[in-house]
């Protein structure tokens, strides 16, 4: 990957900048009809297991299932929630994976929450579901020790965690989409009740969207909080703040594309594998989502108060 940094001709703010070089932005996703609802019962669940409910999760599971019912939109919503949480204290790894191999969660919210909805979705799926949602937790707790709990945030101890050295900028993009958590892409399965045959999740057409769609999503989640890549590329390159976020820009740009082109793909893909037409239908709502779940990220770093006292 090279490293040469290009700057826009204007000075317009980031989100500016990607809306205007996205044209799929021009028109918004739609929101989930029943949004408020999702958010009202996320609040309740994330009060129920003592985790502080994350602001953004029902307006990101609104847009990414816009189509279903609010039940679904509600779990992944929760998902989202429990996620972003566990990525701020990694610790907790040990009890969640205990209570993914049948033990009972222990005092942790982390791991009572988890219990609820591993409850939720995992009875309904195959054991290489489960292998491969447990080897993405396990990937994603292997990046965070790399990579180091983001800066200013605390563990569950109220301790703040230790910064650790700096990835190197061309080994970031897989290392930070662990980090992030590609297993949010196995979620949308068990949340849309759909469950992807193994010869084409073991494709590499398949993988090619999955890891572009984990990108595009955990780009702009750094776009948005100013860690992560952004951080990564700010250090790397030598240049300040904004111009290591117009750098990151030109990368969700051509990642989107390539997300795109991967998608064109899938419906040959499934012709391959003669899944036949209902079968076919239902995997490709699964990569619908996987189109819509960048996007609703996208949206949400437009959307984001980072940068709004730039307008």
């Amino acid at each position: 990957m090279g490293t040469e940094l290009r700057r826009p001709p204007c000075a317009a703010t980031p989100p500016a900048q990607l809306a205007e070089r996205l044209a799929a932005m021009a028109m918004p996703r739609p929101m989930h009809p029943s949004v408020y609802q999702i958010e009202a019962a996320v609040i309740d669940w994330s009060r129920e297991v003592g985790l502080d409910a994350d602001p953004g999760a029902h307006r990101l599971a609104g847009r990414a299932f816009a189509g279903y019912d609010t039940g679904t939109a509600s779990l992944f919503a929760r998902w989202l929630t429990w996620m972003s949480r566990f990525r701020e204290d990694p610790a907790a790894f040990a009890g969640v994976l205990a209570v993914a191999e049948g033990g009972e969660p222990g005092s942790l919210p982390l791991e009572r929450s988890f219990a609820n909805l591993w409850r939720a979705c995992a009875p309904g799926m195959s054991q290489g579901w489960r292998e491969r949602f447990l080897a993405g937790l396990t990937a994603q707790h292997e990046a965070l020790l790399v990579t180091g709990t983001p800066i200013g945030d605390r563990t569950s101890s109220g301790e703040h965690p230790p910064i650790l050295g700096c990835p190197s900028i061309e080994n970031y993009p897989a290392l930070g989409r662990n980090a992030f958590g590609r297993y949010l892409f196995d979620l949308v399965e068990p949340c849309a009740g759909v469950e992807v045959p193994a010869p084409v999740q073991e494709s590499p057409r398949w993988r090619a969207v999955v890891e572009a769609s984990g990108d595009v999503a955990a780009w702009c989640d750094d776009l948005t909080t100013g860690r992560g890549y952004v951080a990564v590329a700010s250090t790397w390159l030598d240049r300040p703040d904004d111009a290591a976020v117009e750098w990151v820009i030109d990368r969700v740009v051509a990642r989107m594309e390539e997300l795109w082109t991967a998608a064109r793909a899938i419906p040959l893909l499934l012709e391959r594998h003669d899944l036949g037409f209902a079968a076919s239908r239902e995997v490709t709502r699964v990569v619908c989502a996987f189109l819509t779940i960048p996007r609703a990220y996208l949206e949400w770093f437009l959307e984001s108060s980072r940068y709004r006292h730039l307008g």
